[in-house]
């Protein structure tokens, strides 16, 4: 294997690690409530309304994707995005103003011939 396809692979794996961290419904509930301020996770817990061991391991996979880091006060942990243009982007693309598309076999006749 060249160089530039180990950078590619390494590249890959990481973009997909990131997208598999997004890939739950709580997790994407995690991040849109960061994208909007930095929190405790108290304050995460009441908008996301579940155990608080069930929301440490979202968090916990949050912070090894690299997504989310935090900063600690004594026992009060603040959590924030590390990569907000990345979050933003990709919560941009998923909202409703990006639909799918659909075509039929005949308007992809000439594209796979």
């Amino acid at each position: 294997m060249a160089a530039e396809d180990a950078c590619d692979e390494k590249w890959f794996d990481e973009r997909s690690r990131l997208l598999k961290a997004l890939g739950h419904p709580v997790r994407l509930k995690i991040i849109t409530h960061l994208s909007r301020v930095p929190a405790c996770a108290a304050e995460i817990n009441l908008a996301v309304d579940i155990s608080q061991p069930n929301l440490s391991q979202h968090l916990k996979a949050l912070r090894g994707a690299g997504l989310i880091d935090c900063a600690c006060e004594g026992t009060k942990r603040c959590y924030y995005l590390c990569r907000p243009k990345f979050v933003a982007d990709m919560l941009a693309a998923l909202y409703p103003e990006h639909p799918k598309i659909i075509l039929d076999c005949n308007s992809l006749k000439n594209h796979c011939e």
